[in-house]
């Protein structure tokens, strides 16, 4: 009977610090600092670095190589999409229009195909060495340090913890999270985090997947950097955003750049829009260089 009670009162206080750790996230923003004085530093630093500000890169795992992630912005100057009320966005998309490889047309084509961004990619595989496999890196880089060599970027965008959850723990997951945050502001580059939805319904990694994202909210907070609170943006969606297999965001043909509502509706639709609405606030806030 002893032991009985004692699960029971484990299992309330388990709910209780889910509940909690969900509230938070709802009360966050969905964009965060995006103004912080601490990114000017950065990108100065950057710049004297031989950063180029028009030119951005992303860091993830098969969330960001899919192609509907951003890849379709990139297309024919962003004529393909449906831009509903936010055809204001469209001047980032000109921005960000250089190559950042001498491969990819632009940083919204090479999203899928960044060094530090590959199927399966979990934060610490970003920081391994031996993650590094494209010829062009270097002995000792790892996926991170040979895509900004590469790229030489002035923003990266970062989605990691759909692995993370089935392989660390948040502890972990913080301390590469932090590392590779820390990596980035010493190479001159702002770190964009982005929160990832994890379905309740996969009970053995969703109270983990809440803990990766506090530890996304605490760093953005102690480091004044941006954040995207898409795990926010997209409770409100069917399923939260995510597709059939129950894990990758939902995402459909024709509709990879439909803001015109497929934003309320596909999680991969709202992940690109939201990105696009950070990148173009870190073009008119930090990113000091005209348009042309």
């Amino acid at each position: 009977m002893l032991c009985l009670l004692v699960l029971a009162v484990t299992g309330v206080s388990a709910q209780d610090d889910i509940a909690t750790m969900e509230q938070r996230l709802l009360e966050t923003p969905i964009l965060v600092n995006l103004d912080s004085p601490r990114l000017v530093e950065i990108f100065a630093a950057g710049q004297a670095l031989g950063n180029r500000a028009n030119v951005f890169t992303t860091i993830g795992d098969s969330n960001t190589t899919n192609g509907d992630f951003l890849q379709s912005l990139g297309l024919e100057n962003g004529d393909l999409c449906a831009w509903g009320e936010y055809d204001d966005l469209r001047p980032s998309v000109d921005f960000f229009s250089v190559s950042p490889d001498g491969l990819s047309a632009n940083s919204f084509t090479h999203a899928g195909s960044s060094i530090a961004a590959f199927r399966g990619f979990t934060s610490a595989a970003v920081l391994d060495p031996f993650w590094a496999t494209n010829p062009v890196c270097e002995g000792g880089e790892s996926p991170l340090t040979c895509e900004y060599r590469v790229s030489r970027p002035s923003v990266a965008v970062m989605m990691l913890g759909g692995r993370d959850v089935l392989a660390f723990t948040a502890d972990d997951y913080r301390a590469s999270v932090e590392q590779i945050v820390q990596q980035s502001i010493a190479s001159g580059v702002i770190p964009v985090l982005t929160t990832f939805v994890v379905l309740p319904e996969r009970t053995d990694v969703y109270p983990l997947s809440l803990e990766m994202n506090m530890a996304l909210l605490d760093i953005a907070e102690a480091e004044q950097i941006p954040l995207i609170n898409l795990w926010a943006a997209a409770y409100p969606l069917p399923d939260h955003g995510i597709g059939p297999d129950r894990s990758h965001l939902k995402a459909r043909v024709g509709d990879y750049c439909n803001f015109a509502g497929a934003e309320q509706e596909l999680g991969g639709t709202l992940r690109t829009l939201l990105t696009l609405q950070a990148l173009d606030a870190l073009r008119v806030n930090v990113l000091n260089v005209t348009d042309d």
